[in-house]
């Protein structure tokens, strides 16, 4: 599912961008929220915006709503029981499931997560077991969209691996559109294909990953953070003057610095 945002109303400005299907997409810098909200489609604003070409409408948007799963920081839920908040979340959402024991299980087993973490509270699981779950409850209405808040916040690097590894898995097994929001600037560099820099209510610069992380002196001007890696190689180009390119792996960078010095 292909979105086209064209002078849509955003805060007091005007923007426009696209989300392409099967991508990965990071959104950093202030009001990424507030954009996350836009791409879910919980209002539609005045500009145009088109779907796979068709305009979006209050005629068709729920249609198109959906088919699109935005998880936040938090699960917003009055149950305790992880089966009972999957059960009251495919009500909720009036999911035509013809199995929803049988769909439940297969979520979880798409996220890694046992099936026996059903019986437990939501108050006994980790911060990871967390964010699984929610990612398993966003599966359960097989979206072509998923987009996280903050996804890998409170997670170690083990777990925050594991979680990226499991959204890469899911966009190239699935061919799912996933939307990273999130101010670590080293993990959206690493992981994500192109990404949207938001400043003053608006759009600064959207493009390839690659290209866009590496004009540093613009990003630095307008306080965004500069992956490490990024920095590191800046830091040795233009003060020591070592000829070596940027990577995203330092091992990368290891032998470049062993080719030229």
């Amino acid at each position: 599912m292909e979105l086209k945002f064209t002078n849509y109303e955003f805060k007091e400005k005007k923007i426009s961008f696209e989300i392409e299907k099967g991508t990965i997409y990071g959104v950093t810098g202030q009001n990424g929220r507030d954009l996350l909200e836009i791409v879910a489609l919980n209002k539609l604003n005045k500009g145009i915006l088109t779907i796979n070409n068709e305009k979006v409408t209050k005629d068709n948007i729920n249609e198109y709503r959906r088919r699109i799963s935005l998880i936040g920081q938090d699960i917003e839920t009055s149950q305790h029981k992880l089966l009972n908040i999957m059960i009251d979340h495919i009500k909720r959402h009036n999911l035509t499931i013809k199995d929803p024991i049988k769909k439940i299980k297969d979520s979880l087993k798409i996220v890694e997560l046992p099936e026996d973490i059903l019986n437990r509270n939501i108050e006994t699981i980790s911060s990871s077991e967390k964010k699984l779950f929610q990612l398993a409850l966003s599966l359960l209405s097989n979206p072509d969209i998923i987009i996280l808040d903050e996804p890998i916040k409170c997670l170690d690097k083990s777990n925050e691996k594991k979680l990226i590894m499991l959204l890469q898995r899911l966009k190239e097994q699935f061919s799912k559109t996933i939307i990273i929001s999130s101010d670590d600037s080293n993990t959206l560099y690493k992981y994500t294909s192109n990404m949207l820099f938001i400043k003053n209510n608006d759009i600064l610069l959207s493009g390839p990953t690659n290209e866009l992380y590496l004009r540093v002196d613009f990003l630095k001007r307008n306080k965004f953070d500069i992956p490490d890696i990024i920095e590191f190689t800046y830091i040795a180009k233009k003060k020591k003057q070592v000829k070596i390119d940027y990577h995203k792996d330092v091992r990368d960078i290891i032998k470049d610095i062993y080719k030229h010095i």
